[in-house]
């Protein structure tokens, strides 16, 4: 069976629990909210599979509101169950595609939806490292073959733009907790004389406002740290600046559609910032020459 790995639609951050293990793989773990309870759930991320555990009472055939976790958003769309007219619960596959299921217990009406051909076709590659791969799904996967076998059409796709002024919500890299707080994304820093104090940067694209609890110098190497507040990891990475050849710090943003590596550089004034090149290919920053 193909094993999906789910994040928020709103939020994009993982909704995989690996603490919780349902057939033998990490769960999907939302918030839900039923008329007089709100609790846990945590659901298979085995495709086909209906089981799930939850740690309140999900009442039999009663639609519920499934929330992320992280940024409590609701997940319940517009979209409606063709089989009950019960509104759908949708999720962003981390391969790109999304995954409905009704919002009805006892509903299993769902489906799943790639953007590409090619990531279906992973997908079933790397269920091919199961145990319990059905004829059903090697027969899908043999169709997915012969449909790139005949594919010659190389598929130019256009870029998404993130314009100047564009809100960035930003995450830490390593914990994924967002780095947003009171309209700036804040991080802890230490100045090269060791002082501790809190930073506070724009969070809009080519928005240069900043401010710092300490003195910064605008010099090379007037920072001497900058970490996430939460789990207190570096942001800071080996690579150089290439406008400065001072260090760069590295953050997660999001786009209408993925997670981003953000890149910008630590030196006070200098205003370099980019992407890595993977995300080139899909992602064109607006002014793209500016932080």
């Amino acid at each position: 069976m193909i094993y999906l790995k789910l994040k928020c639609p709103k939020c994009y951050v993982s909704l995989m629990d690996d603490n919780h293990i349902i057939d033998e793989k990490p769960s999907i773990k939302m918030k839900i909210r039923t008329d007089s309870n709100l609790g846990n759930i945590w659901l298979s991320a085995v495709y086909e599979s209906h089981k799930y555990d939850s740690d309140i009472n999900v009442p039999e055939k009663k639609c519920a509101d499934f929330l992320c976790p992280s940024c409590n958003a609701s997940l319940v769309s517009d979209l409606k169950c063709e089989e009950c007219n019960s509104n759908m619960v949708e999720l962003t596959l981390n391969e790109g595609g999304k995954v409905k299921f009704c919002s009805k217990e006892s509903c299993i009406n769902h489906m799943i939806e790639f953007n590409k051909i090619d990531v279906a076709l992973k997908l079933f590659y790397d269920s091919s490292a199961l145990s319990n791969v059905t004829n059903y799904d090697k027969k899908c996967f043999k169709e997915l073959e012969e449909m790139l076998e005949k594919k010659n059409i190389v598929r130019i796709e256009k870029k998404e733009v993130l314009k100047h002024g564009t809100f960035l919500y930003t995450y830490c890299p390593h914990c994924k907790h967002t780095l947003n707080k009171d309209n700036f994304l804040e991080a802890d820093v230490i100045n090269t004389n060791n002082e501790k104090g809190i930073l506070h940067l724009s969070p809009y694209l080519n928005v240069y406002n900043h401010k710092s609890t300490i003195h910064l110098p605008e010099k090379n190497d007037g920072i001497k740290d900058i970490s996430c507040p939460h789990c207190k990891h570096t942001l800071i990475e080996d690579e150089k600046c290439p406008d400065c050849d001072s260090r760069i710090a590295h953050i997660l943003v999001t786009t209408s559609s993925k997670l981003v590596d953000f890149f910008f550089c630590t030196k006070p004034g200098c205003k370099w910032h980019g992407i890595s090149a993977e995300d080139e290919n899909t992602i064109v920053l607006d002014d793209s020459n500016e932080w």
